[in-house]
């Protein structure tokens, strides 16, 4: 007999001709045939969906579930890797190595094509569990990113650029972080921001190797949901303003302390919807665009990119969802893919950007537009001559039917708004903690205090010196502190020039964010390892 749990629609991205409207369906938990362990069913949907043989990459979703204990609190469901079937049409992987339990699962199509992928009656061995609990399900749209080769530098040479140390040219990465050595000598991956550092990056992911990343970046009602999950204490760590204040009824997350206002401007919407604070009850958490305190309509914004966040909320995020944080290397993969730098060229491949003043139709809807986005050139949110309102869109806000990876401003696997918009989190090699970061992936679940707790990530064990390696967690601090962690791609309030691939000057801003406050310039977007 199948026990029916509460199903959780969850969409990152829609646009008014292609909607992704990735969904998770029809969630049901039976036991084996046999006895061998419980199996959770759903069926996954998502639009725009591909796989193409040209570039070897595909998207896909990385799927995740949480349950209710007894208790009240929301616990990490974890895959067995064992029972699994996927209907025709998709294939899957556990994002892990061979036979260890994995803490989510890539869903993706089996075969070359393009348009609506619809899996449905997947089932997934899951951990045991007692009883019968509420379960709730998220997906995230991903791009696949081949293992293979990519350059590194696009031929500039000055005190930001990576360049072959003797050369002066771009840097060619043909293998892992053992096999690159920093440093002045022939052959070896110059950083002019890492000093006299000579050595190899052992450790660090290069992006040599296949990885997924995250497709767009983190939406307002992505983040609500995953606030939605933690417990009161988590949640007071997460909230901008300080202490319980944050959970009064109706409090904004990014409020001033004494006003409670809502700070509009950054279209961060999210607002408490409930008062709970006097006996630590989790607040209900909803998305408030018209602050109209009538929550997640469809006119309130939870398709707009998450802003307003600290790196400390990023990490925490990731780590929730089972992600990591990416390195810069990776980035310029992902924004490159293997062809061959073209200099101060753009994630779209070439030094075409618009300049328009956009305008914006549909606000805070599912199919925010830009109505006037040129056509020839790439198009991104950023400190264009005429400004725009300076307010972050929506993931995908440039495709189209008739969009280009240029006017669409996507990079070569697919990601979008790898430039603008929202600045978002790398972990550099130009310091001592950002190379000695290891790539290690965030297991779903986070400290009492509702921060990451992952070995070596930026800021364990609230590290905030550059010049100190991350270590393992230690038990009492998570990652509270930021170092080793950068931004690139520019955003809303930058020049042009910080948007190109190779930048690496921290968003190119006369004045540079600090990644431990609440700027409204900074999202998230997370990869995985395929193993």
């Amino acid at each position: 007999m199948k026990t029916i749990f509460k199903t959780l629609i969850f969409s990152l991205l829609a646009n008014s001709i292609f909607a992704n409207n990735i969904q998770l369906s029809n969630i049901s938990v039976t036991n084996n045939a046999g006895n061998t362990g419980k199996v959770i069913e759903f069926d996954l949907s998502w639009e725009n969906s591909w796989r193409t043989a040209s570039t070897g990459n595909y998207d896909g979703a990385w799927v995740f579930f949480k349950f209710k204990d007894n208790d009240g609190t929301w616990r990490h469901l974890n895959f067995t890797g064992i029972n699994n079937q996927m209907p025709a049409g998709v294939s899957y992987n556990m994002g892990d190595n061979a036979g260890l339990t994995g803490v989510g699962i890539f869903i993706y199509r089996s075969a070359n094509g393009f348009g609506t992928a619809n899996a449905i009656g997947i089932k997934a061995g899951i951990t045991s569990y007692p009883g019968t609990f509420e379960v709730r399900g998220f997906a995230i749209e991903m791009v696949y990113v081949p293992a293979g080769s990519f350059w590194l530098g696009d031929g500039n040479i000055d005190s930001s650029h990576f360049y072959e140390a003797t050369t002066n040219n771009p840097f060619q990465v043909t293998g892992i972080g053992n096999t690159i050595t920093m440093g002045s000598g022939s052959g070896n991956l110059f950083d002019p921001q890492a000093g006299a550092f000579s050595g190899n990056l052992a450790g660090y992911p290069t992006g040599f190797e296949a990885f997924w990343m995250m497709k767009y970046e983190l939406s307002q009602g992505a983040y609500r949901d995953f606030l939605n999950t933690l417990t009161y204490d988590q949640q007071v760590t997460r909230f901008a303003v300080s202490g319980e204040t944050a959970l009064q009824a109706n409090g904004c997350l990014t409020c001033d302390a004494l006003t409670n206002t809502q700070q509009i401007n950054g279209r961060l919407e999210i607002k408490t919807a409930g008062s709970n604070s006097p006996t630590k009850i989790p607040a209900v958490v909803g998305c408030d665009l018209d602050n109209d305190n009538i929550y997640d309509e469809s006119t309130d914004g939870e398709w707009q990119a998450m802003s307003y966040l600290s790196w400390p909320d990023a990490a925490a995020y990731l780590d929730w969802a089972g992600l990591r944080p990416m390195t810069e290397l990776e980035y310029e993969k992902v924004a490159r893919g293997p062809l061959t730098p073209v200099q101060n060229e753009y994630v779209w491949g070439n030094t075409l950007i618009s300049t328009n003043s956009y305008t914006i139709s549909n606000n805070g809807t599912n199919n925010q537009q830009v109505t006037n986005a040129p056509a020839g050139v790439g198009n991104a949110l950023y400190l264009a001559p005429t400004p725009a309102s300076l307010t972050n869109f929506r993931g995908g806000i440039f495709a189209s039917a008739a969009s280009t990876r240029t006017s669409a401003g996507a990079g070569y696997y697919g990601a979008m708004e790898m430039a603008g918009n929202l600045g978002e989190f790398a972990v550099f090699t130009w310091n001592t903690a950002g190379r000695s970061y290891s790539g290690k992936k965030g297991d779903g679940i986070l400290d009492d205090a509702g921060n990451a707790n992952e070995n070596k990530w930026p800021g364990i064990n609230d590290n905030n010196d550059d010049n100190l390696a991350n270590a393992n967690y230690g038990g009492t601090a998570g990652v509270t502190g930021d170092a080793g962690i950068k931004l690139k791609g520019g955003y809303m309030g930058t020049i042009a020039s910080a948007l190109e691939i190779s930048s690496r000057n921290n968003c190119g801003c006369s004045f540079i964010p600090n990644t431990l406050t609440y700027a409204k310039s900074v999202g998230i977007r997370g990869v995985r390892d395929v193993n």
